[in-house]
């Protein structure tokens, strides 16, 4: 082609006609620099789709995580239905043992959910990767991208649920060193020491043991508001997520 437009032009100039050969190179400028934007454009093309390949795959992972807190939150709150009804047998228990009828071993078999505790903690891998490998600017839909920040920025660990576990804490000590009889000393070790037995335990009627259950019964609630309030963040974002999803 190079040879074939050498030619074109050699002759021109021979034939003296420097104004076509004028009009004919500026003709060749042209074309090379629309070949030049061309090619910027597919190249810039390629990068925009790639681009897009890498946030859809993101959304999509971002999007099972989004679930799994969905499942992880409703997991929470049975737990914390399940402990509350915990509480409220156990101040059925001590009701009936002021009228005379107290079996400990039957409020020590109550202690395993009443010690626990669960709290929520979003599954957060594929943000973190997103934030690894890419930059948030991968996401192009900026109220997606300001509500994705805000939900993983927040700090879960603090407040409230730091209560639950300070709480769960605080009744678990102070139970344990009241549930500590002759015979269960007995159980433990095969040694009999000269501490109180289970009959003469008065716990039902204990005022720092009502204290703690009825604070842990009311961090329960909080704490179930708090869940539900999230709950509802979580489905407004996945409905959001799944928008933008659906357009690429």
């Amino acid at each position: 082609m190079i040879p074939f437009f050498k030619r074109i032009r050699k002759k021109m100039a021979d034939d003296n006609r420097p104004l076509k050969y004028m009009r004919y190179a500026v003709g060749e400028i042209v074309l090379v620099v629309i070949g030049i934007l061309i090619a910027i454009q597919i190249n810039t093309w390629n990068e925009e789709r790639l681009k897009g390949k890498k946030e859809f795959v993101y959304l999509k992972e971002i999007h099972k995580n989004l679930v799994q807190d969905t499942m992880r939150i409703n997991q929470v709150l049975a737990f914390n239905n399940s402990k509350s009804n915990a509480i409220d047998e156990t101040f059925k228990l001590f009701e009936t043992a002021s009228k005379g009828n107290f079996n400990l071993p039957d409020f020590a078999g109550r202690m395993n959910p009443l010690s626990q505790f669960n709290i929520f903690v979003p599954v957060r891998i594929a943000f973190n990767n997103l934030l690894d490998v890419e930059k948030i600017d991968l996401i192009s839909n900026l109220e997606l991208r300001k509500k994705l920040s805000e939900y993983y920025n927040e700090d879960y660990e603090t407040g409230t649920q730091e209560v639950v576990k300070l709480r769960t804490r605080a009744f678990t000590e102070y139970a344990g060193r009241q549930l500590t009889t002759q015979e269960y000393v007995k159980l433990r070790t095969n040694a009999t020491v000269q501490i109180k037995t289970n009959g003469m335990s008065e716990i039902y009627k204990d005022e720092n043991m009502i204290y703690h259950l009825i604070n842990m019964k009311i961090t329960i609630n909080y704490h179930n508001g708090e869940l539900q309030y999230l709950k509802e963040q979580v489905k407004n974002l996945l409905s959001l997520l799944e928008s933008v999803i659906d357009q690429n």
